[in-house]
């Protein structure tokens, strides 16, 4: 066996240069050597943000969002669980629509808050006005109504009454054809009439038991002056501070929105209060003139003020607020059948007068969407949000349509000021869409 070989391992550095080296250093500059640098968490946490901030600028803006969603689904839950309390805020909110302008005018000349008192002096003496003047002859003509709802047996004898003055003034030929459609129409009505009172029913009273139960509600209704006035007076402070909350890229966009749905809303609403109020004068005034000219027409302001507040119903809205008078114009009085087509004709030129003359001029360019269009929107509102979303169908529709305009022009490159005005620009067309023929 041969010898096994062993390997030498020698240092990179021999023994002496070793310690000539380490005598060649002084102790300060050994202690000064072996000194750490200090590193504070400030330091380490700017070094961290600049760098994530370099790295992933989608990261930081996916938070911002997410963050915001969040917020704004809180607010959203925060809201629709609270719904039922709510309703004085969302009356004092139309009220804020109608009377600001006023309040704007006012506070030209006087500060703002005395211009909100004279608004408020005001509006009592209205509210005083309608109390004493409107209400109880209203509640009489309702007394009245309801007495005089005749028996079966009176229904009967008016009905035949009706029947023979038909037979006398219509003629043979057309008998049968309006025969057909009345029986037609009648067996649809009694189809549906059924289901759609029970919806309403089950509506009106699960909303009147709500309101009653809350007590959150009647604390509404009684600070709704305060609140009103705070809404009035600060509207300007809470527009800047919501303007300190919002991301700088993001405040155009935010406020473009913001100024197409509130345009919409409040000129929807002034000219829907405006409309029912010329409807409902109108009606009175064509169902006086009948009186005067010896038809039996009774409940006069009653139908009156029923065809004002159903105009905020759009579209059907006319065509419920003229079924009572015509009802009564046929059975109600002694007039039979004269009066009844007497009211319907008042009706009829009314709307009329509305559709052609009131709405384009009033209404104007705030809703823009063709009654065709609409109609199937009242009908799928009205089914998944009752009543409310028969009524709010019209501006949220319209804000819906300027909402995604303005966000396809967005993505489509203009900056928010283009956008915004292409939207205006359209104006004319939205309005020319909407009217038919």
């Amino acid at each position: 066996m041969a010898p096994s070989s062993t390997q030498r391992i020698e240092p990179p550095i021999g023994a002496g240069e070793l310690a000539e080296a380490t005598a060649r250093v002084s102790p300060d500059q050994m202690k000064e050597a072996a000194q750490l640098p200090a590193v504070s968490v400030e330091a380490v946490a700017v070094t961290a943000g600049a760098t994530l901030r370099e790295a992933a600028p989608w990261l930081r803006r996916l938070g911002q969002w997410l963050l915001s969603l969040l917020a704004l689904y809180a607010a959203g839950w925060l809201l629709w669980s609270a719904a039922p309390a709510l309703t004085p805020f969302v009356i004092g909110l139309v009220l804020a629509y109608l009377l600001m302008p006023i309040v704007d005018r006012l506070a030209q000349r006087m500060p703002r808050w005395l211009a909100i008192l004279l608004v408020y002096i005001g509006g009592i003496g209205l509210l005083a006005g309608a109390i004493g003047f409107i209400i109880p002859p209203a509640v009489d003509q309702v007394q009245q109504l309801f007495a005089s709802i005749p028996d079966a047996d009176r229904l009967l004898k008016m009905w035949n009454n009706l029947v023979q003055e038909y037979r006398a003034l219509v003629p043979d030929s057309l008998q049968q054809p309006i025969e057909q459609g009345i029986r037609s129409a009648l067996q649809t009505a009694q189809t549906n009439l059924a289901v759609y009172l029970q919806g309403v029913g089950a509506f009106i009273f699960n909303q009147v038991l709500n309101v009653l139960n809350t007590l959150t509600f009647l604390i509404g209704f009684l600070i709704i002056p305060i609140w009103l006035f705070y809404v009035l007076n600060d509207h300007a402070q809470a527009a800047v501070l919501v303007d300190r909350l919002l991301p700088p890229r993001a405040r155009p966009d935010f406020w473009n929105i913001w100024g197409l749905a509130d345009e919409v809303f409040s000129d929807y609403i002034r000219g829907q209060l405006l409309l029912g109020l010329a409807v409902g004068t109108m009606v009175g005034l064509g169902l006086l003139l009948l009186r005067l000219l010896g038809f039996d027409v009774r409940y006069i302001l009653l139908l009156a003020i029923i065809a004002g507040i159903t105009e905020l119903i759009p579209i059907i809205g006319p065509i419920i607020g003229a079924i009572p008078g015509v009802l009564i114009g046929f059975f109600g009085g002694e007039g039979g059948l004269q009066a009844g087509l007497a009211v319907l004709v008042v009706y009829i030129v009314v709307q009329q007068l509305e559709n052609n003359l009131l709405v384009p001029r009033i209404i104007g360019e705030s809703v823009g969407v063709h009654p065709a269009i609409l109609t199937v929107i009242l009908i799928a509102m009205g089914q998944v949000f009752g009543l409310l979303g028969v009524v709010l169908a019209a501006p949220l529709t319209a804000i819906a349509r300027d909402l995604f305009v303005y966000v396809y022009q967005r993505l489509d490159g203009l900056s928010p000021a283009a956008a915004r005005r292409a939207i205006s620009a359209a104006g004319p067309a939205k309005q020319a869409a909407a009217t038919p023929g």
